[in-house]
Order: structure tokens, then C-alpha cells, then sequence
């Protein structure tokens, strides 16, 4: 989602709503999408005390690791870190073009940092800048943006210029080699994101993350992400970083982790050195997402 508010200038906390208690049929639903979001942001789903497990719900599947949390706590940012980078690179608000600072947890700030750090490990690029949609924004029981625990990213530069931009949105109409080119270090961008956030949402997701992509903590909370069969975000993901990066044509882009899909992702862990399926670990999820980094 894009913020309204300004990243240096947060507006003052309004009072957090009400949030209701219980399963209710809205967070059933939530429960089944595993992916779907409200205006706030994503959501992240749990086993709470007093919710029932996913083996107790009829036809939701595989159980849900115990790690899982279902809603953010909206907090005021002046509980939260104030940040003027992320890693070595000044975060700069998109909207205006100027530095500014923003307001996240330390575990996500750290969490940001090790993101930016892997992204030169294993993409080679290095930026002094990170332009960003926003972070902290006051307000709703549904967004992880009100917690500090998400931020919106629209490009990586250096030097003045753009090294890898998020912004589908201005370049998605180019011609078909500049296309390609931009699509395949959009999504080695967007694996270093899934390789270390639950819940990573692209222009696959929805027309309103088409100039950036948001990522946070609120699936998995500290624990590193796994792949998850029932979230679309994820799948779609996989499948583009096959199409776009790997060159696997034969695999759609649906959102259905279907046996073309498994036989593409298995043949590319096999071609890295790994062994096993995507879906058999957090270990093999992280070797997919670090190969996917590397295909130059």
C-alpha cells in the first residue's frame, strides 16, 4: 500500500480501534487465503489462544505452524526505532524524493538490514539509497504498517541512478528486451524479499502494489519464511521467478502450486546443488530464493 502520511512527518496516533475477539467468519476467510488483505495491509494468521487449529477446521488443509500470529498491534511511532537507513543506504520517501526517517521495530530494522545485505551478496548490487512508499502509518488493527513491522520499497539506486526499480508501474509498457530485463532483476530483487519476509506482496497481488512492494513481519513474525501452498503471494512468486528468471516458459503464473510448477522449482534446486522440493523446508524455500538471487 502507498502511505499517505509523510515518512519524516507522521501524523499524530489516533486512538487504536476496537478489534474484535474470536474466530469469526472474516478471519476463517483469512485463515483460508493465507495472503488476502484489507485496506491496512496484509494479513497474518495464528493459533491463538482459544482459536482452534487448522486440523480442527474442516477443509483448511495443512496445519498452521505454531508460529503464526493473526493480528499487528497498532502502536505510536515514537515507540518504535527511528531510522535513517537500511544498511549503508539513506532511505529516501519516493513521493518526495528526500531523505527521511522512518519508524519500524529494531527485530524489522535488523531484519531490512540482513535483507540489504544479502541483496549484494548474492544479486552484486550495492545502493546508497533505498527509495520507500513509507513505513509506520497511525491507525488500523489490520495493517502490520501500523505496528512498524512493514515497510513499501520502489527502488534501489546508486550513483543517482536506478540499479533495480519496483515501479512496474512506469516501466511495464517497455519494449519486449527492456521488459524481460527489468522483470528478471525485479524478481532476483524479490527473492532476497521472500528469502527473508512471510509476506512479501508484488503487482501480482493487486493494481494498488504496482509501484512497490510490500514486505513484513507479520505471518512468521522473527522466524524465516517457508513456503505455505495456500498463499497465492507466495506461488505466484515462484512461478514468476521461473518464468522471468529461470526461463521455465512452460510454468503459469496462477497462483496454484500445481505439478508443473513443483517439477520446475525441483529441477532448479537440483541445478543449484540442493536436493528435495520447495515445499519440504524453510532450508530449501532460502535455496531456491538465494539461486533465484544469483541467475544473472
Amino acid at each position: 500500500m502507498s502511505l499517505d502520511t509523510r515518512a519524516g512527518e507522521p501524523a499524530s496516533p489516533a486512538p487504536s480501534p476496537d478489534r474484535p475477539r474470536g474466530l469469526t467468519r472474516r478471519r476463517l476467510l483469512t485463515i483460508g487465503a493465507l495472503g488476502a488483505v484489507a485496506v491496512g495491509g496484509a494479513y497474518a494468521v495464528s493459533r491463538g489462544p482459544g482459536l482452534p487449529s487448522l486440523q480442527q477446521i474442516p477443509g483448511l488443509g495443512e496445519p498452521t505452524p505454531p508460529e503464526l500470529r493473526i493480528d499487528p498491534e497498532p502502536v505510536n511511532f515514537t515507540d518504535l526505532q527511528a531510522r535513517r537507513r537500511i544498511g549503508a543506504a539513506a532511505y529516501v520517501y519516493e513521493v518526495t524524493a528526500r531523505a527521511a526517517t522512518y519508524y519500524v521495530t529494531e527485530p524489522f530494522g535488523a531484519r531490512l538490514d540482513r535483507w540489504l545485505a544479502l541483496h549484494q551478496r548474492h544479486v552484486g548490487q550495492v545502493p546508497d539509497e533505498i527509495r520507500s512508499y513509507g513505513a509506520w502509518v497511525r491507525g488500523s488493527a489490520t495493517s502490520w504498517h501500523s505496528s512498524g513491522e512493514a515497510i513499501d520499497i520502489a527502488r534501489l539506486r546508486a550513483d543517482g541512478r536506478d540499479l533495480t526499480s519496483l515501479r512496474y508501474d512506469q516501466w511495464r509498457d517497455a519494449p519486449a528486451r527492456e521488459l524481460d530485463r527489468r522483470l528478471a532483476l525485479y524478481w532476483r530483487t524479490a527473492a532476497g524479499l521472500h528469502h527473508e519476509f512471510a509476506d512479501v506482496l508484488t503487482y501480482l497481488f493487486d493494481a494498488a502494489h504496482s509501484n512497490h512492494i510490500h514486505v513484513d513481519l507479520g505471518r512468521f513474525g522473527p522466524e524465516q519464511p517457508r513456503l505455505i501452498r495456500r498463499s497465492n503471494a507466495q506461488v505466484q512468486a515462484v512461478q514468476a521467478m521461473c518464468r522471468h528468471v529461470w526461463g521455465r516458459a512452460e510454468v503459469e503464473i496462477t497462483g496454484d502450486y500445481d505439478d508443473v510448477t513443483r517439477e520446475a522449482t525441483t529441477r532448479i534446486l537440483e541445478q543449484s546443488g540442493g536436493t528435495g522440493e520447495l515445499t519440504d523446508s524453510r532450508e530449501a524455500w532460502q535455496a531456491f530464493m538465494v539461486a533465484t538471487m544469483e541467475r544473472a
